[in-house]
């Protein structure tokens, strides 16, 4: 079954107007290095695309279109290859009709829920399945933890002071193993499962960490336990939070480090982004609700020559997550735009539909 994406991407409103013609050799110039990595002339393109123009008057489109800042020179002597201007006009173009095959990427559904609703092991599935599919390093960056509904706390009493805590959402499960005031009792873990699923089931973890001063656990003497049991509750969502708030897939560095578009500068911008938490949260940033592409070159950081494709996780309609790759600006746009696109749209699903697959 193949399914037509509508994709709203982020357009740059100050790209110069270009007549059809313009669009035509400026959109082969693009398609063709981004497969080739080959620079086009004026030869080239009548012989493949424009046949009924001379070499001159394309010539001269070409020499307009590198006066607009779309195309460049290597040498002198060279012919031309796209600039990060290009790509953006090639972005807003292409990814405004994007397509994925639910055949091709049957491997991908197949790793994302597989056997698991531990909330650690989706994310580490999702990270794999993209960098897999793509050959990129993925980031799966949780910009809205904040947002994911609560649906049950147990609180499970074991032996030697320790109590298993385990927090149901509406994207997976949160657990830890702690240790607990020796005072507390399997009948306190017990009680305070009931209570708080009472109390905060179906409220986001916001809702739970910023209003816990407004319920009076320690009024009656029967209940003062739960202020602490509460206090373990929120340490495993704190813990899990900081561990895991940027995952980051390492799967495609060593095809990106390969590859003869990545500079040994753009490397190493690129690995310390990876290895910054706070670096990755402004790039991953987005308010979209759909496939977005970002440039290093236009969002004045330090991914120069490097092109960011991200997606949001969005649940019961609010944004818990953003995923996406980093990769060069000569990257197959469509292809990975599809594989984020897909990813997205089945974890909604899935999700939402408590694991049923859409068939």
């Amino acid at each position: 079954m193949l399914k037509f994406l509508k994709e709203k991407v982020l357009v740059k409103d100050d790209l110069p107007k270009l007549s059809d013609r313009k669009k035509a050799i400026l959109y082969y110039a693009v398609d063709n290095y981004i497969k080739l990595a080959s620079p086009i002339t004026s030869l080239l393109v009548q012989k493949t695309t424009l046949h009924d123009l001379s070499t001159a008057t394309i010539r001269n489109e070409l020499n307009a279109l590198e006066a607009m800042g779309f195309l460049k020179q290597l040498h002198t002597s060279s012919g031309r290859v796209p600039t990060t201007q290009a790509y953006r006009f090639f972005v807003n173009e292409t990814l405004k009709d994007t397509k994925y095959s639910t055949k091709d990427l049957q491997d991908v559904r197949d790793k994302l829920f597989a056997r698991t609703t531990n909330l650690s092991e989706i994310v580490e599935s999702i990270s794999k399945a993209i960098s897999t599919k793509t050959n990129y390093p993925t980031v799966f960056m949780f910009d809205g933890f904040e947002n994911l509904i609560v649906q049950s706390i147990k609180i499970v009493w074991l032996l030697s002071s320790q109590v298993l805590v385990l927090v149901e959402t509406n994207a997976g499960a949160i657990s830890n193993t702690i240790e607990a005031n020796s005072s507390v009792t399997k009948q306190d873990c017990d009680n305070a499962s009931s209570v708080f699923s009472a109390i905060f089931g179906g409220k986001s973890i916001s809702y739970l960490t910023q209003n816990m001063d407004n319920f009076s656990f320690g009024v009656k003497e029967s209940m003062r336990k739960y202020d602490e049991v509460f206090k373990l509750v929120l340490e495993v969502l704190s813990a899990y939070y900081n561990h895991t708030k940027s995952k980051v897939s390492n799967q495609g560095i060593i095809k990106l480090l390969e590859s003869p578009d990545t500079s040994v500068e753009s490397a190493k911008n690129i690995l310390n982004v990876l290895d910054d938490s706070e670096s990755l949260k402004n790039i991953m940033a987005t308010e979209d609700e759909d496939v977005t592409v970002d440039f290093g070159e236009e969002e004045d950081n330090m991914l120069t020559d490097c092109a960011v494709i991200k997606a949001p996780l969005v649940l019961d309609g609010k944004k818990i997550a953003t995923f996406g790759i980093i990769g060069p600006e000569r990257i197959d746009y469509a292809n990975i735009a599809g594989v984020l696109k897909f990813v997205s749209d089945e974890l909604k699903n899935k999700l939402t539909n408590g694991g049923k697959n859409d068939t």
